[in-house]
């Protein structure tokens, strides 16, 4: 079981080195942020704003909170690549070959998921990192704040791999791509339904600031849904191997 991880490790040794690189540069940008908002460009930024139209610090960094948030992200949009796994499998013909080997079905599919779940630490580490130095900039990124979304990402992640790798081992490897399509193709539609049929009585703003008070507070109740998918999506994928055997 080990020895297939490890496989799977090399095979995304292509990605593993642009993951650990990107991961290095979201690092540095964050501590360039805090070098700069204390002596350098974004100090005198905030200056001349303030001087001349009495904008703060915190209005300063509100036009530039979303990026930020974005680049945090980053290192975790890694895991998505574990799919490059199958299709390499069944490109070398290894995806029925390690049927021959003497490995349980439960094996099999078990290191798929802990490479899929090593992957996801190292992309949640490498953010956590990089939000603990962003946080340190300056008073308006709370720690708790950019912890919460970034677990909160990190567990959307998750929840998206439990759900690909589930319908690949179901459906089929040849049809990864849709697969991975799919769950995007039925977010869209559902936001343009619930943009039209939108009640006006709704206060948008109040939803918002409930979700955000929520992804702050309760990232953790997030993140328990996640691996309880995970652990549905691993024991649904084992049902799949044990009745049909010849790969993926």
């Amino acid at each position: 079981m080990t020895g297939l991880i490890r496989k799977d490790m090399y095979c995304l040794r292509k990605i593993l080195k642009t993951f650990f690189l990107v991961t290095t540069g979201v690092i540095v940008l964050s501590v360039l942020l805090i070098i700069s908002a204390r002596c350098g460009n974004i100090a005198n930024g905030i200056q001349s704003m303030e001087a001349e139209s009495g904008m703060g610090e915190e209005a300063f960094y509100s036009l530039f909170r979303l990026p930020i948030w974005l680049t945090l992200f980053i290192p975790m949009a890694f895991l998505s690549m574990i799919v490059e796994c199958f299709k390499e499998d069944r490109k070398a013909g290894f995806a029925k070959t390690m049927l021959c080997l003497p490995l349980t079905d439960v094996k099999i599919v078990g290191s798929r998921y802990l490479s899929c779940m090593v992957f996801a630490l190292l992309g949640l580490a490498g953010s956590s990192v990089a939000a603990i130095f962003v946080s340190l900039a300056s008073e308006t990124f709370q720690l708790q704040e950019l912890m919460g979304y970034v677990f909160c990402f990190s567990a959307v992640l998750l929840i998206y791999m439990s759900f690909v790798m589930f319908m690949i081992y179901y459906f089929g490897v040849e049809r990864a791509d849709f697969i991975q399509c799919a769950p995007f193709l039925v977010l869209l539609v559902a936001i343009i339904v619930v943009f039209k049929r939108r009640i006006s009585v709704v206060d948008e703003t109040e939803v918002i600031n409930s979700a955000s008070r929520f992804m702050t507070e309760k990232f953790w109740l997030i993140y328990l849904v996640a691996l309880a998918c995970m652990a549905l999506s691993f024991w649904g994928s084992c049902m799949v191997m044990k009745k049909r055997k010849g790969g993926i």
